[in-house]
């Protein structure tokens, strides 16, 4: 059997999604299309700056103004990306964040491990940002995990468990010996949901569950894998 890779987005949408879902969510991470269309690409990169700066809305709006500056055709995907991307930065402006991004600094925190192995099956993390910052004298580190899909936003228990992940893959493979993973800056932020689920909420799956969801999905990687070999 070939290596086991899921991306943690499609992994919270498999753990509440159909079984004919499912399916396909294995397939897609075991054929990722090769010319994927960059959906959300400049909203979430000034999302990301935004929170860097202490959440500085106006960068949120320097985005929507080049945004509106764009004139693609009409029906094509760059069309539409302009119309969502536009929306999913109005929504970011109304969302609430943790205070101690907008008070303190914070410092990007760089890492090359890339998976969170959890029973046989490799989840790819891929923060949006790793941060660290100095909190009443206690350096702490947090990250978050930015959700686009105005078609599937999550649920809460699906961003709690994003920001579970998070929080697990920083404390080990990323917090070194004098700081601390801060449970409330461990997050995720699905936009067009309109919410910020950090990884101390008491509505996330548990180690237990998620691990029992690792043991279904070797059995179907085997038969997607079976099925693009016939």
């Amino acid at each position: 059997m070939s290596e086991i890779l899921i991306s943690i987005n499609p992994f919270a949408e498999f753990l509440e999604a159909t079984p004919s879902r499912q399916k396909n969510i294995i397939k897609e991470q075991l054929d990722p299309d090769p010319v994927r269309v960059p959906y959300y690409q400049l909203a979430r990169a000034r999302m990301r700056k935004s929170i860097l700066n202490n959440v500085d809305l106006s960068i949120i709006q320097e985005a929507i103004n080049e945004l509106n500056t764009r004139k693609p055709v009409k029906g094509n995907w760059r069309f539409h990306d302009k119309i969502n991307s536009i929306a999913a930065l109005e929504k970011f402006k109304t969302m609430l964040f943790p205070s101690q991004l907008t008070e303190c600094k914070l410092e990007i925190v760089k890492t090359k491990v890339k998976y969170l192995p959890i029973h046989g099956v490799n989840i790819k993390v891929s923060p949006n940002l790793i941060f660290r910052t100095t909190i009443n004298g206690q350096k702490v580190i947090g990250a978050f995990k930015i959700h686009t899909s105005k078609g599937k936003p999550f649920g809460h228990q699906q961003s709690a468990l994003v920001a579970q992940l998070l929080n697990q893959f920083l404390s080990t493979f990323v917090a070194e010996e004098d700081e601390i993973v801060d449970p409330q800056l461990c997050f995720c932020i699905d936009v067009f949901a309109g919410t910020t689920i950090n990884s101390s909420s008491k509505i996330s799956y548990n180690m237990k569950q998620i691990i029992e969801v690792c043991k279904q999905i070797p059995r179907l990687w085997d038969d997607a894998s079976a099925s693009d070999a016939a």
